[in-house]
């Protein structure tokens, strides 16, 4: 029987796509338990269990929420061992070298991983005009909080000081403490 169960939700778990409770910069910042603006580095792969983990280090920059850090290892479930491969819907992928803004969690497991999934993970880019922080749209299916019926899947792009001082606001009127 434990191996059906395990069949079952990993075949669920590997569908192409995920559906996911859509989550405003607010839920984001309020869920997550730090905040943190860096740079993916080397990833590493580990089996725990019937399902495979890439961890990814990434180097801090800047705390938005949380105890400032320099560097957090960050758990993806998926990943390639062998000739094994796992994929997941909804999980987004962290490309060594590139800078991110990233709304992280620290579960039961004491793994951190990332809040909403491709939700909490947005690209750094430098435009002239400063850093740009943004989310692509998914194909992942979003659902609305409570409803459950599904909502459009849109980018959201910001200036980066203008998302962190959103962040910040944020976490400030409900009496969350800032770094």
């Amino acid at each position: 029987m434990r191996a059906i169960c395990c069949w079952f939700v990993l075949t669920c778990l590997s569908a192409s796509g995920a559906t996911l409770e859509q989550m405003s910069l607010d839920d984001l910042a309020h869920k997550s338990t730090s905040v943190v603006r860096g740079r993916a580095g080397a990833a590493r792969t580990e089996r725990i269990g019937p399902l495979i983990y890439t961890f990814t280090a990434f180097q801090v920059d800047e705390t938005l929420k949380g105890d400032p850090v320099r560097q957090v290892e960050i758990a993806l479930p998926g990943g390639t061992i062998g000739d094994v491969s796992q994929r997941f819907g909804g999980v987004p992928k962290l490309e060594a070298g590139k800078a991110y803004l990233v709304f992280l969690w620290k579960g039961p497991s004491g793994r951190t991983q990332i809040t909403g999934l491709t939700q909490g993970l947005f690209d750094i880019e430098q435009q002239p005009d400063g850093p740009v922080a943004s989310r692509k749209p998914s194909s992942d299916v979003l659902i609305a909080p409570g409803v459950g019926g599904p909502v459009k899947n849109e980018l959201l792009r910001l200036p980066l000081p203008e998302m962190a001082q959103r962040i910040r606001t944020s976490l400030s009127a409900k009496g969350e403490p800032q770094p």
